[in-house]
This record gives structure tokens, C-alpha cells and sequence, in this order.
């Protein structure tokens, strides 16, 4: 950046702020700007504005004095709105836009400042950090990209502070709590750290950066090192598309800088597993870890209801201070059976299950259709759950309790807790409640028996967060139980020594059989587009489409360049569509 702004720019490059529009446009620099110094202040990622099709908006530089038609008649800049992301992030920009498939501008949007920065402030002297005496995680910074397993409640602040002690370093988090506690505590040792994107100008001056997922693309003056904390964590992943992951960014951009890169994880990923050399501390090997993980299978208590409850956990429940009980399905019946003849309650229209409502009615799932509570085989009005969700497995638990339970579902906006010790909901549970000294899975089978390529990773990654939600207490460790019907699943073998690396062995032969990443790539595309876009997509390419299921098409890829490419070449519809590479939740 420094280098370009000794260079008088004459004209500009320009990414419009448009996602609809990939081509990027000349303009001429204003004389005044020139003769005023202004445009010295001008370089690779600095907004501006600028007149497009008879209206101003705004966009990035992407290249200084490029080679202009001398026949074209360049409009000027109309402002110089802020200095942008450095000229190292514009192309690893390029490249992610490229990888997911996304509009540039997306990704410029996410790499700029949240404000408008007009000059860069020196940088502030930082108090160097000494490297921490722990050898694993002095270790960890040398030579090429590496992963080290840590215990899930092991101390992850050796590799923060071996990271700050090479320079200026982004660490990246999977929460906006986790980020606060390190840049403060950072702030407290004398580092000149920020919050990314609120300290945006910390990180282009000089200085450290701690964010989630967004600071992949943080714009860091001499960066030195780069660490992200619990690579395993979903929230690395941008759900909404271009469906881009941190984890290869942060790859990416460590490969083209020549500077050691470290995620550190109780369960490393297949995909960095794959890609980095992995340290272990012994500790994570050792049973004790998982010590306070107790697996039941329901079906062995006669007094169990729907499944559900059995005594021994109803007994846990009561002797607990506060509980966690995770159950990852809402609203009060996922599937209906005759309580007479086991038939299974379906819509006579379209075959599909049916609920049953409070006013004595069942409904079809997919279509609203309505009749009475009558079994059609038997004729008997008594029906039961086969797999009830959250609303009526808070009315059982509540009855045999004896006491308030309070739900929590992603669209709880307050919990009260002073009036219960009981928590009830989906995945979001774990996430609200601060502590607990147990946390009950309900039905881990869901987990474990979920249609998605990764849900075995999925379910270690909620067990863990579990695992820290029951030692958060200091003064005493929890307990989490896992309630399934199948206690002898190789999955459980996780909880042995030395379980993870056999755990994950057995998983990357099993994606590479399947070709899913890091073996192969997928695109999900999905939207009232879908079927005009696969369709030119199977005449003009040689990838494998399968599909549709619920409305998706399936593409898979030996390589992410080869499925970019195709995909890069089909003209999109003009019906709304949605492409994602590579998503973690297919």
C-alpha cells in the first residue's frame, strides 16, 4: 500500500458496490485531486464514488493507473469516501469471490470498515508479549500450517499469547463473548489490539486483530501469525450465500505470506486434518477428558415415558443445581401412530405425516390438510408420539418434575432465571445458558441418525460445548448424559483413548469413498432457477448432478476449480438462485 501511494494516480479501476454486476469500470482521476494531493491518499481498496448509469454510487479501487482504451472517454471520480481493505486482502477478495462463487463486492463489504476512515493514525508502541513456556504451543508456530487437539476444556491461552509474541497476528474466535474476554485481557498485557470491524483503522495501522468469522479478511499491517481458536465451530461457515469458510481463508492467505497459520480444536476437522500437520497435547488422549460423559439407552428403564424420560435421568434432573436438556426437534409431534394398532398417521390426500393439533384435529405437514383424530385402520381416536418435540417433551418432563421448565428456542429473546432450574430446547439451549452442572442430549440418535454428510462431526461439536458448558463452575465438574438407542455405535468409541484419531480416520475414508470435501467438492443449488440452471449445467459440463430432493440439486467435483469453472460459466437465470459450495449443514 505504502509503495502505491508514491505512484501519482491519473486513473482508477473500480469494483462497483453492485452484486448484479461482476465487470469492473476506468475512471479518471479529477486534475484538482492531483494538484490538491488527494490523490496521493488513493490506493488498491480505498472507497470511492463514483456516477453509474445516471447515479452515484460507491465502490473500491482494484488497480492503480491499469491500461485504458485511449479511445474511451473516462468519467472522474466523484469523491474519495475512505481508505479500504490493503491490497493483499483486494486479492484474496478475488480469490474467495472466486472459490465460493460470490459477487466481489460481498466480500469487499466484509473486508472494509464499518465507518468511513479518512486517514490511518500511526501505530500505537505495543508491549512485546514473551512466548509462553508451553512447548506445544511454541511449537505449533513453526514451519507450516498445523492443527493442535486440546483438551475440551483445556487452556487455549499459550496460543494466543505465542501468536501476539511474533508481532502483529488475527486470531479469530467462534463467539462474540470469547472475542471481548481476549482483547480485553490482550488490552490488560499492554498489546495494541482491536475488535474487528469496529477497530478496523487498529489493524491497517499496525496492530493485532481478534474477531469471528468476518476477520478472515481483516487488513493487518506486517501480519505475523494467524490463529484460530475451536476450528471445528459451525460459525466459521457464512451461511447465507456465497457460503465461504474462514478456515480457507485464513489458509489461503498464511500460503501467499509465508506465515505460520494454527487452529487449534478438541475434534480438528476432516478438512484441516487433511491439509496441516497435527500436534496433540497428551492430555486430550487421556479417558478423564471425556470422564463426565454418561451414555443410556431409555429402553432399559420400564418407567420410561415416550422414550424420553427414564428414571435415571429424572433422578439426575433433581439432585441437579441447574439443567440443560437438549432436543433438537420443535413443536409438539414429529410423527403419529395409533396407540391401538401402531398404524402410522398420513395424509389420505398426499401421504405425508400428520400433527395433532390442540382443538382435537390432526394436520398434514406439507399442506395444511385437516381431519378429525381417527386412525384409518382401526378406527380408534387414541393416538401417541413416536418423536415428540420440544413443546409437549416440556409438558412431560414439567408433569414429572413437579416444577417450571422453561423452553428456550433460537427465537427466545429473554431468559428468566430465577424462576426455574430447568432448561428445555433445541441446539440454541446450549448457546443461552450461561452454566449448568448437567446437560441431558434427550435423544442423541437425532444427532447421530441425521441425513447430513457431516453429522457425526456435528454431534462431537455439540457434545463439547456441552462438555464446557458443565465446567464452567470451577469449584465442581458436571455431567452430560447422551440418551440413545444405540450405545454400541462405533461413534461412542470417541470417548476412549486415543478414540478421536480412530474417530477421525474412519470418517476421512469415508468422505474420500464418497468424494465429499476435502476428497471432492459440492455445490447445493437451490431457488425457482434451479432447474434452467442444472439443466444447461449437465449439457455444457461433465460434473455429477443429482437431484432434486426437497427442491436442491446435488453437484459434486473432483476439485473446486473444476466446479467453480462450470458453475462460473452458465448464465444465471433470471429467477431467483441460490448456489452453496460446500456448505457445512447439506
Amino acid at each position: 500500500m505504502e509503495n502505491e501511494k508514491r505512484v501519482v494516480p491519473k486513473n482508477v479501476r473500480v469494483i462497483p458496490d453492485l452484486p448484479a454486476v461482476s465487470k469492473e469500470f476506468d475512471y479518471i482521476v479529477p486534475e484538482d485531486w492531483i494538484e490538491s494531493g488527494l490523490a496521493s491518499q488513493l490506493s488498491v481498496g480505498s472507497l470511492v464514488r463514483i456516477q453509474f448509469r445516471n447515479r452515484s454510487i460507491g465502490g473500491w479501487i482494484s488497480e492503480i493507473n491499469p491500461e485504458t482504451e485511449t479511445t474511451v472517454e473516462l468519467q472522474p471520480l466523484k469523491k474519495f469516501s475512505s481508505h479500504g481493505p490493503s491490497k493483499e486482502v483486494v486479492e484474496i477478495v478475488r480469490w474467495a469471490a472466486n472459490r465460493w462463487q460470490g459477487p466481489v463486492s460481498r466480500f469487499m463489504k466484509t473486508a472494509s470498515p464499518q465507518r468511513m476512515i479518512k486517514a490511518i493514525p500511526p501505530s500505537r508502541p505495543s508491549k512485546q508479549v514473551e512466548i509462553p513456556k508451553d512447548k506445544l504451543a511454541a511449537v505449533a508456530f513453526e514451519g507450516g500450517p498445523s492443527v493442535v487437539r486440546i483438551p475440551p476444556t483445556g487452556d487455549r491461552w499459550p496460543y494466543i499469547c505465542a501468536a501476539v509474541a511474533l508481532g502483529n497476528a488475527l486470531i479469530l474466535l467462534p463467539s462474540a463473548s470469547d472475542v471481548r474476554v481476549v482483547a480485553n485481557r490482550l488490552r490488560r498485557m499492554g498489546v495494541n489490539v482491536g475488535e474487528y470491524s469496529k477497530d478496523w483503522v487498529i489493524g491497517v495501522s499496525g496492530g493485532t486483530i481478534v474477531g469471528n468469522r468476518s476477520a478472515a479478511f481483516a487488513s493487518i499491517k506486517n501480519l505475523a501469525a494467524i490463529l484460530m481458536i475451536d476450528e471445528h465451530d459451525e460459525s466459521f461457515q457464512e451461511e447465507a450465500a456465497p457460503t465461504w469458510h474462514a478456515r480457507e481463508v485464513v489458509l489461503e492467505r498464511a500460503k501467499r505470506q509465508g506465515i505460520p497459520c494454527v487452529f487449534t480444536s478438541p475434534i480438528p476437522t476432516v478438512e484441516v486434518r487433511h491439509r496441516t500437520r497435527i500436534i496433540s497435547d497428551q492430555k486430550s488422549d487421556k479417558r478423564e477428558v471425556w470422564s463426565g460423559v454418561r451414555i443410556t439407552d431409555p429402553r432399559e428403564d420400564n418407567s420410561a415415558i415416550g422414550g424420553l424420560w427414564p428414571r435415571s435421568t429424572i433422578d439426575a434432573l433433581k439432585s441437579a443445581e441447574r439443567s440443560v436438556v437438549v432436543l433438537n426437534r420443535s413443536g409438539r409431534s414429529r410423527l403419529l401412530a395409533c396407540r391401538q394398532c401402531d398404524e402410522l398417521v398420513t395424509c389420505t390426500d398426499c401421504g405425508s405425516a400428520m400433527l395433532q393439533l390442540e382443538e382435537g384435529l390432526i394436520e398434514c405437514t406439507r399442506f395444511g390438510h385437516s381431519r378429525p383424530v381417527i386412525c384409518s385402520g382401526c378406527l380408534s381416536t387414541s393416538m401417541k408420539n413416536l418423536r415428540i418435540g420440544v413443546s409437549r417433551a416440556g409438558e412431560e418432563l414439567e408433569a414429572l418434575m413437579k416444577e417450571p421448565v422453561t423452553q428456550i428456542t433460537k427465537e427466545t429473546s429473554s431468559i428468566d432465571f430465577v424462576r426455574s432450574r430447568i432448561y428445555l430446547g433445541t441446539e440454541a439451549v446450549l448457546h443461552r445458558v450461561d452454566w449448568a452442572d448437567l446437560v441431558v442430549f434427550a435423544d442423541f440418535d437425532q444427532e447421530l441418525l441425521a441425513k447430513r454428510y457431516r453429522c457425526e462431526e456435528q454431534a462431537l461439536t455439540k457434545l463439547i460445548r456441552a462438555l464446557r458448558l458443565v465446567n464452567r463452575k470451577s469449584q465442581s465438574s458436571g455431567a452430560v448424559i447422551l440418551q440413545t438407542r444405540k450405545p454400541n455405535h462405533t461413534f461412542f468409541d470417541v470417548l476412549s483413548d486415543g478414540g478421536i484419531d480412530v474417530w477421525s480416520d474412519k470418517e476421512s475414508q469415508r468422505r474420500e469413498i464418497t468424494k465429499y470435501p476435502p476428497f471432492g467438492h459440492i455445490a447445493v443449488v437451490s431457488g425457482p432457477g434451479s432447474d434452467e440452471f442444472i439443466e444447461q449445467l449437465e449439457v455444457q459440463s461433465s460434473l455429477e448432478v443429482l437431484g432434486p430432493n426437497d427442491g436442491a440439486w446435488l453437484v459434486k467435483s473432483s476439485s473446486v476449480e473444476s466446479l467453480s469453472k462450470n458453475i462460473s460459466e452458465i448464465p444465471r437465470p433470471k429467477k431467483r438462485l441460490r448456489v452453496a459450495i460446500d456448505p457445512v449443514r447439506f
